[in-house]
């Protein structure tokens, strides 16, 4: 017999009086009491549960139980992924999430040793903070709960675990998981190496491609701090140092390429957005709020719906949103006073030091360190075993693994090894989300931000009265910049200053601010402060990250909000069409360089070729005369022949400039950067942008438009755009979205890399364009909020699939169409609207 249909009452705790503030920091006291008052669980008309208890305990006890009940394959493959054991059950050569095969993934998480820091992380909350401890234990008792019905046979297989799926039975959590689930939440966050594997391998094979480029240029000006909440020290940049922002690494020898070994680990994909607008500018004069998101389904799939109550009957909880199924508490959603999202931050909280490691240890700056070795064996589905022999440098990271993420060559040079730093090395609060779930208002939020410094996210926050967006994340300080001390690449160990010197940005050296003047804050992922603007991060006051989103959607979004605020009166509908938003903006940027070289064609003999050449008229015409409106829809043909126009004329600018198998690995790990660079060197933004165009801007416009006529009548029989559509390549793929492992499906989505609604695909692979342009990224849910006139936030939503991975149930797909289409529904969150949206109702018995 299930939980759900138990009658035995169990003991249970109930929570004492203590002060809200006292909650926000530390979590609220509870003292050990008879309950025999069952836990209720209501799902709504949207496969949402609404869980209601007596206290907390019993609160995180049912949302535990009640997650495992929907999602237990999903948390099953997440505890795997982030103990370095999922190629158990996959083998080591299904696609990865970090890496390019689960042997992969499981090797780098081996590397990073999340297991022995999230102990660490769980020893320190277990001393320090005994309250979130028990509640995060309460969680981990429901979830094994479900767990033990399941490998008891009280229950058949859950979705995933069947015989003629992966044929496996869940494992019991230990006390120390959820906190190391969390560990790996953080390394996902933080995930800049990728980025800087990537310069320092352009530094090393292509130097003056990267010389002639400002690789950190903004393609808009358009920043996440507002300007009047800037620091006065962050508006006017120090003059530049006198040396070139080149990188001088001598080229390494091409013999060294093999393109089998080449696989580079994921970073982290910018796509995320949240605003907010300060109510003298709404229809009912209180703050509006929006937020979606972006993730790849492969990592950390689909979000949890839920509502969790106790307030309601003596607890400290009312709060209801998203939650990432493997981390508990509600990341982004509503209390009964205040709604809030985040973004990710992309502050640098990673570097790379290239050292020479001996028998007396590691060479960094004038000391030598000592190391320490540590054998791991990871096992496959096939019965094979792997070995891994890795070092650690105590106090400083660890030596990294090249050849456990498709980077064969030796980054940090001849004789040398890289060695990783990360601010998760050490043990930290994992606070998560609790605080933020409590608080009663915008101040309040505030104070809960700053006791999360872990959370490498911008949070965007709303009461009835008060906007906000803050940071709190814990970025080292580092020393003057010079070359060979970039955080953006390698740096030379041997320089101490290279080196952190302890501490972290105060708090008025981190993004936040409140928009009193302009009335909106937008964040995109971009660059916060400004400080890329002139191409160059050496110059500025302090630094705070480098690989930022190249500002196409904070732009848009921005333009749109000054838009509305300045006609006022800004409607919920208007938040949610902009979050919908599939305007182009480099379709808008392209369009005067396209009409530029099709006239150059009358005068220029070198365009000659392309004169009298209806196939590029049609093309010509569709991309720039209005008969495409710039919209990355799906049944635009306009939108289906830009994509590939502008990819064709990225390959055409760069990809001669660069190893050709590193730009192919960087157009399918980055293709946002990719197609930034490209264009704003076809625009002039850069100095030396001319070094990467040979043959001049007009002729390589015309190329690409060639190339892509002869695709388009190869693919789909001609140009005409009656032959075809986006949504004829374009699709995004749901597999692995409730757990990895688990194929789902495919369907056609609108968005490409540089619109609001945001989409990254593979346009090609190894040098091939495929079949389908396949994304497996997108907005993990969207919410946008409004309060009512007695201060109440409501939420508007959708999300992807559906709320429970049970394929023969009703909310296993049943929000997908709304998703793809923009269809939002009201979340239910008052007694009244869940009775009135109530499709069933049961209780679970409190634990014991």
């Amino acid at each position: 017999m299930s939980i759900q249909r138990r009658s035995l009452l169990r003991t249970a705790l109930s929570i004492t009086s203590v002060s809200l503030a006292t909650c926000l920091v530390s979590g609220c006291g509870e003292t050990t009491e008879e309950s025999a008052e069952p836990i209720l669980v209501t799902v709504d008309s949207h496969g949402i549960p609404h869980i209601s208890a007596a206290n907390d305990d019993d609160l995180f006890y049912g949302y535990g139980y009640q997650l495992a009940s929907d999602r237990l394959l999903q948390l099953e493959m997440w505890r795997r992924f982030a103990l370095g054991r999922r190629s158990e059950i996959l083998g080591g050569n299904y696609p990865g999430s970090f890496g390019a095969t689960t042997l992969q993934d499981d090797q780098l998480v081996r590397m990073f040793d999340i297991a022995k820091w999230g102990k660490a992380d769980a020893e320190k909350m277990r001393t320090e903070d005994p309250d979130h401890w028990r509640l995060i234990q309460k969680w981990r008792e429901g979830i094994n709960a479900r767990v033990e019905e399941v490998r008891s046979g009280e229950i058949p297989p859950p979705f995933g675990f069947g015989p003629d799926e992966l044929d496996f039975l869940p494992e019991p959590w230990a006390e120390d998981d959820p906190v190391i689930l969390m560990k790996m939440i953080h390394l996902g966050l933080d995930q800049t190496i990728l980025y800087e594997i990537l310069v320092t391998l352009l530094g090393n094979l292509a130097p003056d491609a990267l010389a002639s480029v400002e690789l950190f240029k903004p393609a808009r000006d358009v920043y996440q701090v507002p300007p009047e909440d800037l620091p006065p020290e962050a508006k006017e940049p120090n003059p530049p140092p006198a040396y070139p922002s080149g990188l001088p690494n001598k080229p390494l020898p091409p013999g060294l390429l093999d393109p089998e070994k080449w696989k580079l680990p994921v970073g982290g994909h910018p796509g995320s957005n949240s605003w907010a607008v300060r109510g003298e500018y709404t229809e009912n004069g209180k703050p509006m709020l929006a937020g979606d998101p972006h993730l790849v389904f492969t990592l950390m799939g689909c979000m949890y719906a839920v509502h969790l109550d106790s307030k309601s009957r003596g607890g400290s909880f009312n709060v209801a949103g998203f939650a990432f199924v493997p981390g508990m508490g509600i990341f982004a959603g509503q209390n009964e006073n205040i709604a809030w999202t985040p973004t990710s931050a992309f502050g640098d909280v990673m570097d790379l030091w290239g050292s020479t490691i001996d028998d007396a240890g590691a060479h960094l700056g004038n000391e030598v360190l000592p190391v320490e070795t540590r054998e791991e064996i990871i096992n496959d589905r096939e019965g094979n075993n792997t070995a891994l022999s890795l070092t650690d440098v105590p106090g400083i990271g660890v030596v990294f693994q090249g050849s456990y993420s498709g980077v064969p060559l030796p980054i940090a040079g001849t004789g040398k090894e890289a060695i990783i730093g990360w601010t998760g090395f050490r043990a930290r609060d994992s606070k998560y989300f609790l605080g933020l779930n409590r608080a009663s208002s915008v101040a309040e939020f505030e104070q809960a931000v700053d006791t999360i410094p872990e959370l490498s996210y911008n949070w965007v926050a709303a009461d009835k009265d008060d906007i906000t967006y803050r940071v709190s994340l814990e970025v080292p300080l580092r020393n003057s910049i010079v070359p060979g001390r970039e955080p953006w690449r390698v740096m030379d160990g041997s320089d101490p200053l290279s080196l952190w010197p302890g501490g972290s940005l105060p708090p008025e050296q981190l993004p936040r601010g409140k928009a009193k003047t302009r009335g909106y804050i937008v964040t995109a992922n971009n660059d916060p402060f400004g400080f890329s603007a002139d191409g160059r991060l050496d110059n500025d006051p302090w630094y705070y990250g480098s690989f930022f989103d190249p500002g196409y959607r904070a732009g848009r979004i921005d333009s749109q909000l000054a838009e509305l605020t300045a006609k006022g009166n800004i409607t919920l509908e208007e938040m949610q069409a902009l979050q919908m938003d599939v305007h182009s903006n480099m379709a808008d940027d392209l369009a005067p360089l396209l009409d530029a070289a099709w006239a150059a064609r009358a005068t220029d003999p070198d365009l000659s070729a392309y004169n009298n050449r209806p196939d590029l008229d049609t093309l010509h015409n569709l991309l720039t005369s209005g008969e495409w409106n710039r919209r990355m829809a799906r049944e635009e043909p306009g939108a289906l022949a830009f994509h590939a126009f502008v990819h064709f004329l990225a390959g055409v600018v760069l990809e001669d400039d660069l190893i050709s198998l590193l730009y192919e690995r960087a157009l399918q790990e980055a293709p946002f950067y990719v197609l930034k660079v490209a264009l704003l060197a076809l625009q002039g933004k850069y100095t030396n942008g001319d070094n990467v165009l040979q043959g001049g801007k007009n002729l390589l416009i015309l190329t690409a438009l060639d190339q892509t006529s002869a695709f388009l009548t190869e693919r789909f029989g001609g140009v005409e755009p009656s032959k075809y559509a986006y949504s004829d390549m374009r699709v995004t793929d749901f597999d692995n979205a409730f757990g990895l492992g688990m194929s789902l499906l495919k369907l056609p989505t609108d968005g490409g890399e540089d619109t609001v609604n945001v989409a990254h695909g593979v346009f090609r692979k190894d040098k091939k364009i495929p079949e389908k342009w396949v994304s497996d990224y997108g907005p993990v849910e969207r919410l946008t909020a409004r309060f009512t006139e007695d201060g109440r936030p409501e939420l508007w939503v959708n999300f992807p699939m559906g709320n429970v991975a049970d394929p023969k149930g009703t909310h296993f797909d049943d929000k997908l169409d709304g998703w793809v289409n923009g269809e939002y529904f009201r979340f239910p969150f008052t007694k009244e609207e869940i009775a009135a949206d109530a499709e069933r109702s049961f209780e679970i018995a409190p634990p014991k």
